[in-house]
């Protein structure tokens, strides 16, 4: 019997293999929910100059760091599944496990990491953190995301399944998303890690059938009515930080 890890694994490889359908990006496949990638490089183009050297980890098809290249950025890939990234030949590209430790030869080298939707994955997200800081240079950047367990449909999924939006055992065993991160774990988990959060956003809208999710849908719209904590509302929370120059 196949064990949990080799089932994620080759399901990532199955995913990110697949040909372009509805989101990607020239070609490339995105395996992430659709408008993510455009508005985190929407940001990149805000905080990192031209000729950044931007490391894209769970890099997937190359989709992201070939958009980063396009905005006049040096990226380089990292990955643990090597022959799903397509772009070997043009962009750099560096094999491993990110519940490990980064290789020596990332310490303080980036202007920039890009972790898009990777830590809800990993075993030991402050190790994670540690050693996004530890490759940045100071004043670098990082934009991380992962699903917002936070909103208002995510706690109602909670209370009605006993589980967070994209933390059933289906997205446990098939995905590998093993870690939810609410806001506050994750604010603490970054601070303690040495970063300066500057912005907290989220993207993406999933649609639900009214009849079919009735019970759900009322209970999220009274638990945004009286939610007093400004909580982003979208799918994916989006988070900007700043390791200190």
């Amino acid at each position: 019997m196949q064990d949990t890890g080799t089932i994620i694994v080759e399901h990532y490889r199955k995913a990110a293999s697949q040909d372009a359908g509805k989101v990607h990006y020239k070609g490339l496949h995105i395996h992430a929910v659709e408008g993510l990638h455009e508005f985190i490089g929407a940001i990149a183009s805000r905080v990192f100059v031209a000729g950044s050297d931007v490391l894209d980890l769970a890099a997937g098809s190359g989709a992201m760091c070939l958009r980063l290249k396009d905005l006049g950025m040096n990226p380089t890939g990292c990955d643990l599944v090597v022959e799903n990234f397509r772009l070997r030949d043009s962009i750099p590209f560096v094999a491993a496990n990110l519940n490990q430790s980064f290789p020596a030869e990332f310490l303080d080298r980036f202007d920039g990491i890009l972790a898009s939707e990777i830590i809800e994955h990993l075993e030991n997200p402050r190790h994670f953190l540690r050693q996004c800081f530890s490759v940045l240079k100071p004043g670098g950047h990082l934009i991380l995301t992962t699903p917002n367990v936070d909103s208002s449909l995510s706690r109602a999924i909670l209370v009605r399944f006993g589980v967070f939006q994209w933390f059933s055992q289906k997205n446990y065993k098939v995905d590998g998303h093993i870690t939810p991160l609410p806001r506050m774990v994750l604010r603490n988990a970054m601070a303690e890690a040495g970063f300066n959060i500057l912005e907290e956003t989220s993207v993406g809208k999933r649609e639900f059938s009214f009849w079919s999710w009735w019970k759900i849908i009322a209970l999220a719209a009274l638990l945004r009515l009286v939610d007093s904590c400004d909580t982003p509302q979208n799918e994916i929370l989006v988070v900007l930080a700043q390791k200190p120059a």
